[in-house]
């Protein structure tokens, strides 16, 4: 007990206590990071030259942590990371997915990372409560080593300069500060992600000028049409039956007529926020930035005099989903928040339908019906009946791997329940006696501890395979494809070439027979001029990168040649 009195009491002990708390995360990116071995010892000078020179700056070394336990937070949600995606830094789309993400799903995830959050607890508490002790009892540094600490933090620094130059990145072949070196990466990736999001919150504004220039030719007579466009969350095609899956996960599905399944889908990016204002709109990977001034599908329809309705199972963000899914003339979102707590109370996807249903026969006219599930959305348990628990057990104790079976049991229930959700708005579609289409496809994929890297959820900076691909498939009722035998023969031709989710938008408006200058032929699945195209992920700094350039590991490549993604 004296000896641990003397140790918390000594400013020294307690400078170097704090050094090698705030290294921790270098240490593990020295480990683990793609680098030669310069880099790791680069990566490892910079921070802590950087440390020496932050706390021996003033001889109050307690004061002067507490005035930066905002790099403690830092660290633990780096750390924390570390636990779900291995090697990668805070992405940019990480700090926009706390932002966007609702307090429920918060709750959901950090239930499950207990030991994680256990670590860093006892990693960060302790210099926490200490450095408040030293401030109040004024434990000081003396002035001669405060010096020498100075001294050599310059030349720790300068060391890591000078060593910069010999650094390499194994996959990207190159070595930057703000790409390699924490924590100034980690700090550069929340530059970025609160200048995209002040971006965003000025959206209406920077885009309210703007029109599709939107028509349709509508005759006298004409059958009335309704065309669906479902946006599902997290589901992954190798879970799915009609993907060759060896679990019977999409058996309703299997028996519907005039189902076109695209097996060669891959998202243009796995995190929810990007990839559905992509799905939703005309903007692409390589073109994203004019996201920031255009309208969505949704008002596309509206131009082409059609009546459009938006029904979600989604909590509100203040993200471009929201804005591009409120365009519609009829907005309802079932998912409902406390104004205290911000907890959401769980809904089915299915309540969804008996809406659609209502408004389809008090709406008269052609509809344009928006459907964002919830999909597979983690924790999976909560995303289905009970009558859905065909895979069991389902009832995880928590994220990790040993956990795996029982996670991919309630993943492979919660796409059971995709297929029954699917399946059932098809035949409400049926009811209608209209010119119907349905198009559905996924945000992104997921990952299940799937090998050996123990990967883990989606929005990585790094994604892997299972977060790329994506199930895709476009339905059509007998009296679509009876006026529109052309477009249904080439989107069954189209059905085995390379798709990415780019193609949502012009598909969708072109089966609607709608003219726009932005309607892109090339890009569309019912049109003859449809062409592939060289797939591309837009990256965490917006910025499109191809597939086969984009750091791919040898596992995620072994999974698409495997299956024959192009």
């Amino acid at each position: 007990m004296n000896t641990l009195l003397k140790v918390i009491n000594n400013a020294k002990a307690l400078f170097w206590f704090y050094i090698i708390i705030n290294m921790v995360p270098s240490f593990y990116f020295a480990l683990h990071a793609p680098l030669n071995v310069i880099g790791k010892i680069t990566i490892l000078l910079f921070p802590l030259g950087f440390y020496l020179l932050l706390l021996s700056a003033f001889k109050n070394t307690g004061k002067w942590q507490c005035i930066y336990i905002p790099f403690f937070v830092l660290h633990a949600f780096q750390i924390v990371l570390f636990y779900l995606f291995g090697e990668d830094v805070i992405a940019a789309d990480m700090f926009l997915n706390v932002a966007t993400t609702n307090t429920s799903e918060i709750n959901e995830l950090l239930g499950s990372l207990l030991p994680s959050i256990a670590l860093v607890c006892a990693l960060y508490l302790p210099p926490i409560i200490l450095s408040i002790r030293q401030w109040k009892k004024k434990l000081y540094l003396d002035w001669s080593f405060r010096k020498g600490i100075f001294k050599s933090s310059f030349i720790l620094l300068l060391a890591s300069f000078i060593g910069s130059f010999w650094s390499e990145n194994i996959n990207t072949k190159t070595f930057a500060y703000y790409q390699d070196v924490y924590p100034i990466n980690a700090i550069h990736n929340l530059g970025f992600a609160v200048n995209k999001w002040d971006n965003i919150r000025r959206y209406p504004n920077t885009s309210k000028d703007f029109s599709f220039h939107a028509t349709k030719e509508v005759k006298a007579n004409s059958p009335r049409e309704i065309y669906v466009l479902v946006v599902g969350e997290t589901s992954r095609a190798d879970n799915w039956g009609l993907y060759g899956y060896q679990r019977e996960t999409t058996p309703k599905l299997a028996r519907q007529d005039n189902l076109l399944v695209y097996k060669d889908a891959l998202t243009q990016s796995n995190t929810t926020h990007k990839s559905v204002s992509i799905i939703l709109s005309d903007a692409q990977a390589t073109n994203y930035p004019v996201i920031y001034n255009r309208k969505g599908i949704v008002h596309a329809f509206k131009e082409a005099g059609f009546t459009t309705i938006s029904l979600s199972n989604q909590a509100e963000n203040s993200s471009f989903i929201e804005y591009f899914t409120k365009e519609a003339d009829i907005y309802k979102t079932i998912r409902t928040t406390d104004s205290k707590t911000r907890l959401t109370q769980n809904h089915y996807d299915e309540e969804l339908i008996p809406l659609m249903e209502d408004l389809i026969n008090k709406t008269e006219g052609n509809l344009f019906i928006l459907l964002h599930s919830y999909g597979s959305h983690f924790n999976y348990m909560e995303r289905y009946p009970t009558n859905f628990k065909v895979f069991e057990s389902d009832q995880i104790a928590g994220v990790r791997k040993s956990e795996k079976e029982h996670l991919v049991n309630a993943y492979d229930n919660s796409i059971l329940y995709t297929d029954h959700f699917l399946n059932a708005t098809i035949d409400a579609l049926k009811k209608t006696q209209a010119q119907t289409a349905l198009l559905y496809t996924s945000d992104h994929g997921e990952d299940l501890f799937d090998d050996t890297r123990g990967k883990f959820l989606h929005a990585s900076p790094t994604p892997t395979y299972y977060q790329l691909r994506i199930p895709f498939i476009l339905w059509f009722s007998d009296k679509y494809e009876l006026a529109n035998e052309q477009k249904v023969r080439v989107a069954k031709s189209n059905s085995d070439k390379p798709i990415s989710t780019n193609t949502v938008f012009h598909t969708l408006i072109d089966i609607a027979d709608i003219q726009t200058t932005h309607l892109e032929y090339d890009l569309s699945l019912v049109n003859p001029m449809f062409k592939p195209k060289q797939r591309v992920y837009l990256n965490d700094h917006d910025v499109a990168i191809p597939y086969r350039k984009m750091n791919l590991k040898e596992e995620d490549v072994e999974m698409l040649n495997k299956n024959n993604i192009q």
